[in-house]
């Protein structure tokens, strides 16, 4: 008789109440559609009910795989005490900063004027006018670190915006003041033009850890654009010890616990100075930008573990984060069964009982495995690479290559019958964009049409799941679209479409869509003196200040990118208001560059490029196309590589230059070398 009571209290029992981010897409927002917090999304609503009511505001930033947003979510916004203390005192908003990174870039310059640092969860307090006046990050329950419990804060705060609202108005148009004023502050630092590269390539060098590769210490970040700038220097200037650094740098990340030695593909940073013990989500910018890394170092000193690593970080990207409607997902979470890192890590005793037993040690000692674990934290293993080959008695190179092959595959079939970590299932378009110029570069390291393919068919989904009616979106989340693009948007895509030029000499990619975003942003985005661009168009912003943003950090800002773009079509059009404005950006800029190159390695590369005499390859005629395709594999930084088999005279390169037969044409520093008809004579005129 019991049985159907227990159904029926199944049956009856209630799902917690829900409040209106049950409305919202976002896995994010979602994740705290339960809470006993009256959240709203960031919008008209509920900025028209602070002024309307004027009390304060609460927005709190972050992203579906930011394991401290959990915990703060699960140890206060989950709480029904904490949660009323909120809902009285203040109109509560939460954003996930990858669909509206405006928003997060106001409140972090807040957050970083008040504290000098920054990270997620960010925590903000507003005026009823949306002006911050204090901002975090996070809070514990109870006073620890330093820092106060999160009731304890907001109950300071209420009660000083009764009793004190005046300090509150004084303090938050400082912060504004402030974080307008930090552009003028960054573009005012000067150098002298004549040693800025020297000085920027000299400061850069400073930073590497050359004994364990990267820059900085714990926690180390990948830095993909900083290790892309000595090479590309390398080559410029013929440095080799710049060249050896940016490969010394991958080869770290690919023997560390940072690169999922199992499945394939790069956390996005690891705790540690060595590479080894990774904070195991994985996003797909980090991994879109070092493939790019790897296609470059590819083509300048292969290495077979390059080619490794491309096809298992791509192969992993198809199979764990490709989305159903094509495109690629966010991000996967660190955590799975509440655990951080159970998905990837391993015990010794799994390897005795998954794999041969004449297998176990040769396998365990590849890859670090040990009984006690080599994650003491924890107590179990990550697996990573702490030397060459294990030499194994009777067992030549090559079996033991292909016992390892082998084992690798078996403990990924294993892997995928655990319960995998958490999907942020969103669209991005600057994220999906820079995964499109990753896989050319991949292409043309490897010749593998596998990557060629693969950008373009993701090129091509963006262009058919964001742009709507004529308008480019940030992102699709569950089939609705979200914001109108940003900056970085607009400057990621507009660079694959550059990207997809160059490597099928398909000039309609950059002459018309390029041409088109680039020209949309000149005219939409730019700042009132015409040198930098607003993240958003500042026309009718609910926020209190129009941000710039300049870091090259884990992802090039727009601002760089843009400026790379320009520089790139500059060159390819002859269009001198692209190249003006790009030097115009780099001149502005110049003094942060050289003297903080590894937060601006992207200004970096362009100012090297700017510095040097412009150098084309042109070949025209009859099998054009498939003549140019093999100077794709050598890297040469600034080399503009244009092929065309009929004859067209919208760009200034090709004009009086289409011959009956297939001609190579060489130029540099404008000045062109006579036309020759073999391949084996123009890549002579390239040296």
């Amino acid at each position: 008789m019991g049985e159907p009571c227990a159904r029926a209290a199944f049956i009856t029992a209630k799902a917690p109440p829900m409040n209106r981010l049950q409305h919202e897409t976002s896995p994010y927002l979602l994740q705290h559609a339960h809470n006993p917090v009256d959240w709203y999304p960031w919008g008209e609503e509920a900025l028209e009910r602070a002024r309307r009511e004027d009390k304060p505001i609460i927005v709190s930033i972050g992203y579906s795989t930011c394991h401290w947003c959990h915990v703060m979510e699960r140890e206060s916004f989950e709480v029904e005490a904490t949660a009323k203390v909120m809902n009285e005192h203040f109109v509560c908003i939460k954003v996930d900063r990858e669909e509206r990174p405006d928003v997060d870039q106001v409140y972090m310059d807040a957050c970083q004027a008040i504290s000098g640092g920054g990270g997620w969860p960010l925590n903000a307090f507003l005026l009823p006018d949306a002006r911050p006046f204090f901002a975090g990050t996070y809070y514990p329950p109870e006073p620890k670190y330093n820092r106060p419990s999160w009731t304890q804060l907001l109950r300071h705060i209420a009660q000083t915006f009764t009793d004190d609202r005046a300090s509150l108005e004084e303090q938050a148009q400082r912060l504004v003041d402030n974080i307008s004023g930090g552009r003028d502050r960054l573009l005012g630092i000067e150098t002298k033009q004549e040693d800025g590269s020297r000085a920027m390539m000299e400061q850069l060098r400073a930073a590497y850890d050359g004994a364990r590769g990267g820059f900085g210490g714990a926690p180390k970040f990948p830095m993909s654009q900083a290790l892309e700038l000595l090479l590309a220097n390398g080559l410029m200037t013929g440095n080799n010890q710049d060249i050896y650094h940016a490969g010394h740098g991958m080869r770290a990340m690919l023997a560390g616990g940072i690169y999922d030695q199992i499945g394939g593909g790069f956390s996005r940073y690891t705790v540690d100075a060595h590479w080894r013990v990774p904070h195991f989500e994985k996003m797909l910018y980090d991994n879109a930008l070092l493939l790019r890394l790897l296609g470059k170092l590819q083509m300048v000193t292969p290495d077979p573990r390059y080619v490794q690593a491309i096809e298992e970080t791509t192969d992993w990207l198809e199979a764990e984060m490709a989305l159903p409607e094509g495109g690629y997902r966010a991000a996967l979470d660190a955590d799975s069964e509440g655990v951080e890192g159970k998905y990837y890590t391993w015990r010794y005793e799994e390897l005795e009982a998954l794999l041969p037993p004449e297998d176990v040690e040769l396998v365990a000692d590849f890859y670090g495995i040990t009984r006690a674990g080599n994650w003491e934290e924890e107590h179990t293993n990550i697996p990573y690479r702490p030397g060459p080959l294990p030499s194994v008695t009777g067992l030549s190179p090559d079996v033991a290559v292909a016992k390892i092959a082998a084992a690798r595959r078996q403990l990924a079939e294993a892997r995928r019958l655990r319960i995998p970590p958490g999907a942020d299932d969103k669209l991005l378009l600057q994220w999906n964009a820079l995964l499109v110029s990753g896989w050319t570069w991949c292409f043309r390291a490897t010749g593998e049409d596998r990557y060629l393919t693969l950008a373009r068919e993701l090129y091509e989904s963006l262009r058919r799941q964001l742009q709507h009616e004529g308008r480019w979106y940030r992102n699709r989340t569950r089939g609705r679209l979200g914001a109108p693009a940003f900056l970085d948007d607009y400057a990621a895509l507009a660079a694959a479409a550059l990207d997809l030029s160059e490597v099928t000499f398909d000039l309609d990619y950059a002459l018309t869509d390029a041409r088109e975003l680039v020209d949309h942003v000149l005219e939409t985005f730019s700042d009132e003196s015409d040198t930098m661009f607003y993240l958003r168009p500042p026309q009718d912003s609910e926020l209190p200040v129009a941000t710039q943003d300049f870091y090259d950090n884990a992802l090039p800002s727009g601002n760089s990118q843009m400026a790379h773009n320009l520089y790139r079509l500059g060159r390819l059009t002859e269009v001198e208001r692209y190249t003006a404005r790009a030097e115009k950006m780099l001149t502005a800029i110049g003094g942060a560059v050289s003297r903080y190159p590894s937060s601006f390695a992207g200004w970096g590369l362009t100012a090297l490029l700017l510095q040097q005499p412009g150098r084309e390859l042109v070949i025209t005629g009859p099998g054009a196309r498939a003549a140019a395709r093999p100077f794709l594999s050598d890297y040469r930084p600034g080399l503009l590589i244009v092929a065309a088999e009929e004859d067209r005279h919208d760009l200034p390169l090709l004009r009086n230059r289409y011959l009956s037969d297939l001609r190579f044409f060489v130029c540099e520093n404008r000045s062109c070398r006579l036309p020759v008809d073999t391949a084996e004579a123009a890549r002579h005129q390239l040296n």
